[in-house]
């Protein structure tokens, strides 16, 4: 998510994070048709009725990208939230982090509320039975955090537990932290209280974006650990940005293990995508089954490295690569 001012200023060692990795190199994302649209924290979709693809990005009050077919050309159609949030908070105007998802016959998205550093931040819901703009309803907050508190409610993702039950995963940088709590079946009324799943000790605790997705018969918890944002006048140490790890578990609900054994609460983390080539810091991702190709496809938003928008956070980009799971881990592959 965006934290500009706040971001800049960060030069983090991820030395003791366990970089126990399954491949040294990455493929390139899938080149896309058409006009460039901006992404960032991508959540993408397909509709169930026609297999439209839906993507949704922070800022641009929840933006609504939509393609028919997956390399483009993509069009911005509009928001999910056009008249902001129904959360009195500062940034209601600015929406981070949309994550969608469609459960019987309704489509399910949780956002994120809060500026630069703040932790005065909400999870809301908003819900419509098609995705198009104007078809949103917002429901308003789910879950809110204030300074003090432990954990900073930025970055929600749903997933279905091995029971049946709503699981809401959370946390970002400023804590450090992954957290998670079920809720009740009207997929907005929290019932337990927030467990950690993942943390990261390397001051400052820059964990965020988690993602858990279930293939076969392991939860994966994915999360972006590093500088996201911010770096184009003020570049971190190579390494230092952001990059996507992995944990899994047999449970939704954790312990989430890396490749090496190590628990993701304890700087554990399997490397997924990193800087490479004209790729810089993805992050921000997600996992869809895409119906055309019967492949996963790994989700995420990341910088150039070339050329005159190298670094520029105004041109963050789609990310899309295929999903190897003969490992029994996420191997990223071409489309």
């Amino acid at each position: 998510m965006s934290r500009l001012s706040f971001l800049s200023t960060l030069c983090i060692s991820l030395v003791t994070l366990s970089l126990s990795t399954l491949a040294q190199t990455f493929p390139d994302p899938l080149k896309l048709k058409g006009d460039f649209v901006y992404v960032h924290d991508p959540s993408l979709i397909q509709r169930e009725s026609d297999g439209k693809y839906f993507l949704f990005t922070s800022h641009s009050k929840a933006g609504i990208i939509t393609a028919d077919d997956l390399a483009g050309p993509w069009t911005q159609v509009g928001s999910i939230l056009p008249q902001n949030s129904s959360i009195s908070l500062p940034g209601r105007d600015d929406i981070w982090a949309p994550d969608v998802s469609f459960h019987d016959g309704t489509y399910y998205a949780y956002y994120a509320v809060s500026t630069s550093g703040s932790m005065n931040s909400a999870i809301g819901l908003a819900t419509s039975d098609t995705m198009e703009p104007g078809t949103w309803t917002d429901l308003g907050q789910v879950f809110a955090t204030k300074t003090g508190d432990p954990y900073n409610a930025i970055d929600p993702n749903l997933i279905i537990d091995e029971n049946g039950t709503p699981l809401l995963t959370f946390g970002e940088l400023l804590m450090g932290d992954i957290y998670q709590f079920e809720l009740d079946n009207d997929f907005k009324t929290p019932t337990t209280k927030p467990v950690q799943v993942a943390h990261n000790s390397t001051a400052p605790s820059p964990v965020e974006g988690s993602f858990v997705w279930k293939h076969d018969n392991y939860y994966y918890l994915f999360t972006s650990s590093g500088i996201c944002c911010g770096v184009l006048n003020n570049l971190p140490p190579p390494g230092n940005e952001y990059k996507v790890f992995v944990g899994r578990s047999k449970s939704a609900h954790g312990p989430f293990l890396d490749h090496a054994g190590v628990d993701l609460r304890n700087n554990g983390g399997t490397l997924v995508i990193a800087s490479h080539g004209d790729v810089y810091a993805p992050g921000g991702e997600g996992v869809f089954t895409d119906s055309k190709s019967g492949k996963d496809i790994f989700v995420y938003h990341y910088l150039h490295s070339q050329d005159s928008i190298a670094y520029k956070e105004a041109n963050a980009s789609l990310g899309l690569n295929a999903i190897d799971w003969s490992s029994g881990w996420p191997v990223l592959t071409n489309i």
